[in-house]
This record gives structure tokens, sequence and C-alpha cells, in this order.
């Protein structure tokens, strides 16, 4: 019997690792979540190639890098910038319960430009292209208590920091040696004969208050310093163990056009591409689960969903899809559903439709699992696959065993 039980184990494991490295039919929804940087991805520049500038003086020098010291237009440069988050400003995450707040923490302008060569074959004149977009959470989600912990620390380590300066001169003994220097000074300038017993006199208070002074300076550095080291360790090993996971709604919208530029004049110009995103949700904190929806919609996409071989123009396609997805016990069993609609909106030749999935999966150890997953694709074709189906049918080969 345990030979029996010891051969039937090593077979789902086998099965299980085998198809596990297959790859999944899945619903590449991804495709229609909200874009980071809509208008290199309305150009087609990869998210590489995108600078990301975090003050002033770095975007200036990726500007000059750009445009060969601004003497030429470049042939490809995508740019993102954070204009609230410019300049080192510090932004506190947990202040993110107001509109304000959420927008100036996740706004992000997109700007991108692309030369196009001339092309006879394809009948494609010079011209320059520019893109222009912008991203932000229109809703954000909260972080759980211990993030937000943190999170305090962190600001709080951030603002002592900054302060280090106005501390120094609130301090009560500084303002007293500064106050009682400055009557001296002043009683000194009265004195017309410096070689006098009072001038030598003062002259030598003075440097004892300013060594004073120094000293007590170095002594509130010190003690900073000593502070804030014992801190930084702490707030490394915080920082190590964050989780940066909302929960609860969140809404992520990103939109974006582009230019043309015939014969690169820039008086004659004309809008060939207009995209915008829709990505939202929630997130449950209790159970690690997630619901997802996504809104695309396309004006001239490169490939269109509904049908990637049209070459038509003037194209106007709209594809929404959404996931939702379970983890039970302790993460070991998933379950989710995902579905994709797929459509062009100016033309009656291709028909909007639809392809959805199923998906359950049980972890048998450390990536081992035995998975299985039901759903019909956009011809209208129903399909099951997975490993579950191929482990069943082993055992039910075996003959005495009971299912």
């Amino acid at each position: 019997m345990k030979t029996v039980q010891l051969t039937i184990g090593l077979i789902l494991i086998l099965f299980s690792h085998f198809c596990f490295s297959q790859e999944k039919d899945e619903i590449d929804l991804d495709l229609l979540r909200a874009q980071a940087s809509p208008a290199a991805n309305l150009l087609g520049i990869a998210n590489s190639d995108i600078e990301k500038p975090t003050d002033l003086k770095i975007l200036m020098v990726s500007l000059r890098e750009g445009t060969g010291n601004f003497s030429a237009l470049p042939t490809s440069f995508a740019v993102d910038i954070a204009p609230f988050k410019l300049n080192g400003k510090y932004q506190n995450l947990m202040d993110s319960t107001s509109f304000n707040e959420s927008f100036k923490q996740s706004f992000v302008v997109s700007l991108g430009f692309r030369g196009i060569e001339k092309d006879d074959e394809l009948n494609i004149g010079d011209r320059s292209r520019l893109g222009l977009g912008a991203k932000l959470s229109l809703i954000r989600g909260t972080f759980d208590k211990d993030t937000k912990t943190i999170l305090a620390k962190i600001y709080d380590y951030h603002i002592d920091r900054q302060n280090r300066i106005e501390k120094l001169d609130q301090d009560e003994t500084l303002i007293q040696y500064h106050n009682d220097k400055m009557k001296l000074l002043n009683e000194q300038k009265t004195i017309d004969n410096r070689n006098s017993p009072r001038y030598i006199q003062l002259e030598k208070e003075i440097a004892i208050l300013n060594e004073l002074e120094t000293n007590r300076i170095s002594l509130l550095v010190q003690e900073h310093n000593i502070k804030f080291t014992e801190l930084d360790d702490q707030i490394r090993k915080d920082v190590q163990n964050i989780k940066l996971e909302r929960y609860g709604f969140f809404l992520d919208m990103s939109m974006g056009t582009v230019l043309d530029f015939r014969d690169n004049t820039f008086n004659n110009s004309q809008i060939t591409k207009v995209g915008g995103w829709l990505t939202g949700g929630y997130n449950w904190k209790k159970q690690p689960s997630t619901f997802i929806f996504m809104a695309r919609y396309l004006y001239n996409p490169d490939s269109a969903l509904a049908n990637p071989s049209l070459e038509k123009e003037n194209l106007h396609t709209l594809d929404m899809g959404s996931r939702l997805v379970f983890k039970l016990f302790d993460e070991k069993f998933l379950l989710s559903g995902e579905c994709l609609y797929r459509s062009i909106l100016n033309t009656s030749d291709f028909e909007s439709s639809w392809k959805y999935l199923i998906n359950f999966e049980y972890e048998l150890a450390k990536n081992q699992k035995l998975t299985f997953s039901f759903g019909k694709d956009f011809n209208g074709d129903y399909q099951r696959k997975g490993n579950l189906i191929v482990a069943l049918n082993l055992l039910v080969g075996l003959g005495k065993i009971k299912l």
C-alpha cells in the first residue's frame, strides 16, 4: 500500500512539474493596463529608453544630450516628469486621503519625440512626431496599520534631518552665547583706544564666547549624528521589511496623443493617434485577493487587438478586460477568472468578441502545482487545459484507486 501511495505521489509531482513549466494560456490583460508613460507608448519607444529626471538640472542634461546640445532634433527621445516631486520635494505617502494629495503624489507628465525618415515604398514622407500625455491616480487605496507606522517613522526621520539647522538656531544656550557676544562687541565699538585694558579684556571675553559657541555647535551636531546613526540602522531594517501595498479601491487613468508634423514643418500638424487607459479595482487585506478591471480606447493603433492584420486608417478601438483572483488556505489554493472584450467601433466588418478563462491552482509543494483551466476563445471554441486532468486520468488508469 505504501508503495502504491509513493508511486502516485511521484507521478503527481512529475506531471505537475512538467505542466507547470509549460506556457500557460492566459489572457494578457497587461496590454490594457493604464500606461505609466502614455506618450512613449503611443510613439513605440521602449520603457528602458525613457528619461526620468528628479530635478531640473538632470532634466536639462537629458534635453541637452537628446538634442546634441540643442543643435538638432532628436531621433528618439522620451521623458517622464513628476512636477510635484522635482528638486527632491518630499511626499508624505500617508497623506493620500484627499484627491489633492493623491494628485500631487501620482501625477506624471509624459513627453516624447520621434523622427520618421522618408520611405518611398511605404509612401511615407519625412515627418516628426510629438507625443504628449499624462498619468494620475484618482483613487489610491490605503496602507495597512504596520506600513503606516513605518512610514510615519520615515517621515519624522526625514523632517528631523531637514530641521537640524533650525534646531541649532533655536538652541537656548547658543542664543545666550550670541546675545552676550553681541553686547560685548557693541561695547567694544565705543572704545577708541584698542590698547586700553578694557578693550583687551573685551577681546578675551569675546574669544571665550566664540570658543563656547563652537563647542556647543559641535556637541549638538555630534548628538544629532549619534541619534541618527541609531535611527539609520532602524530605518534601514524597516525599509527592507516594508510592503508598499495599498488596500481598498484604486483607480488609475492615463491619456495621450501624438501630433505628426509633415515634412518637419511645425505649422503643418495633424493628430494621428489618441489613447486613453483606465485601470481600477479592489484589493482585499484579510484575504489576499484582488479584483481588477481595465479599459483602453485607441485611435489609429499600430495593431488592433480585434484584428492585428487590419491596416485601415482612422480606426477607433475599444478593449476591456477584468480579472478576479481568490487566494485561499494560506494562498495554496488559487481561483481566478479573466475575461477580455475587443472591438472596432467604426467598422462593421469585424464583430466584437469575448474571451474568458477560469483557472484553478493548488500548490502541492514549492513550484509544484495542480492546475485546471476552462474557457472560451474569441472564435467561440471551448478549451480545457491543465495537469489536473492528466493526473486524474493516470490515477483512474491504476485501476484500484477510488476517486
